[in-house]
């Protein structure tokens, strides 16, 4: 039987990452001190940076993951504008929730003549043993396999707009409560507190009654973890940014791209986490990325979409699925058959079945999004269990 880190495991259930074995180099905080000259020409330089990294790409034709928001649209925008050679198509992802970024995303592929695709797909479960058994980390939120598969049917090469978020101040919505919340003198323990309390999908308020008798669950370890991001000489919002960045970009989001990346033959990148635009980002002061006053991110950002004669979307969903419309479709029923006092991980002792069962009966009368996404977490627990511990489940079974 594979040996159980397990203290991956509620790393990942309360971060939704482990920060172990990353794919990309940690940054620190000497990264992230700000070049107060960096200010200055900021959106020239990006788009030095930008033209500089597209000149490289030997390439005719290329596929854009489009969303309604400032990442994609600028991406797309700057292809256009530096490589008019490359063909160039959009692929857009929605789950028929009303609130699905498909429309503005189709929009901004018109404007620029691109071929669209829409890729909408109520069901993200039913697949889950292949996606796992791809990342081979316990996750349920994969389904941007799915996006990516279809633009790899027009292009090996795929741009996202990965890095935008973390690189110039986009989670706006967070460091809202971050700052509202810190206190004038806080230790770093108390900004890594603070910092975990603003990504509440991640962990449910019983957090710690989640484990079974096998997990040595504590907050302290886990805010160990962060201990690097908020120990240091910078800013506090400069802190939040290296801690985003060293966070799940950093251990989920790039290495499932770089699994799917393999599984697809496709070559997935951004121009935002090219070595040349990590280093002048990290490096511009969090002013120039953020306006605390209006609680606006991406300043050079939008002022280079907006001098291009594009508008994106001032709240961007992305690719982000309503997980309690998620739960009335078919979770709920998929959940329940695997997720149970009998399932693996629980008489593993890993998860609590009392925690377990606690959880489907209060989810039954008031469906709660952080519970739901945490039933949703240990549904993909007990699918990579099956398949690389227990081994009994084969990665092409159907949910």
């Amino acid at each position: 039987m594979k040996a159980v880190d397990h203290d991956a495991i509620a790393n990942i259930l309360t971060l939704r990452y482990d920060p172990h074995r990353p794919q990309t180099r940690p940054l620190s905080a000497t990264d992230f001190r700000p070049a107060k000259k960096s200010a200055d020409g900021a959106e020239v330089r990006i788009l030095e940076i930008i033209e500089q990294d597209l000149d490289s790409v030997k390439a005719d034709s290329a596929a854009v993951l489009m969303s309604g928001g400032v990442d994609s649209a600028l991406t797309l925008a700057m292809i256009r504008k530096f490589r008019p050679d490359i063909k160039v198509s959009c692929v857009s992802m929605g789950f028929g929730d009303p609130d699905d970024e498909v429309g503005p995303a189709r929009a901004i592929a018109d404007s620029f003549g691109c071929d669209f695709e829409a890729v909408v797909r109520g069901d993200v479960l039913s697949d889950l043993p292949m996606l796992v058994s791809i990342v081979k980390e316990p996750r349920w939120n994969l389904y941007q396999y799915y996006a990516l598969k279809a633009a790899r049917s027009k292009s090996r090469l795929i741009f996202s707009g990965d890095g935008g978020d973390e690189l110039f101040g986009g989670y706006t919505f967070r460091y809202q409560k971050f700052l509202s919340l810190l206190p004038k003198r806080a230790s770093w323990k108390q900004k890594a507190q603070l910092y975990v309390s603003c990504h509440e999908r991640d962990w449910v308020p019983d957090q710690e009654k989640v484990f079974g008798p096998k997990v040595r669950f504590s907050w302290d370890r886990i805010y160990s973890l962060l201990k690097r991001h908020f120990d240091n000489s910078l800013d506090p919002l400069d802190q939040v940014f290296l801690a985003d960045y060293d966070g799940k970009l950093l251990y989920d989001w790039i290495p499932a791209n770089i699994a799917f990346a393999r599984e697809l033959d496709a070559r997935i990148t951004s121009l935002f986490l090219s070595s040349k635009m990590t280093k002048f980002a990290t490096h511009l002061p969090w002013q120039a990325k953020y306006c605390q006053e209006t609680a606006t991110g991406k300043l050079p950002l939008r002022s280079i979409l907006k001098k291009q004669g594009l508008h994106a979307e001032p709240v961007k969903k992305g690719f982000s699925v309503d997980t309690i419309a998620l739960w009335s479709r078919d979770a709920r029923e998929i959940t329940d058959r695997y997720v149970n006092s009998g399932s693996e991980v629980v008489k593993a002792g890993i998860i609590s079945g009392e925690w377990v069962e606690k959880t489907r009966s209060r989810l039954e009368s008031e469906p709660d999004f952080r519970y739901v996404n945490k039933m949703l977490a240990i549904l993909a627990l007990e699918v990579w269990w099956r398949l690389f511990v227990s081994r009994t489940m084969n990665k092409s079974e159907k949910l």
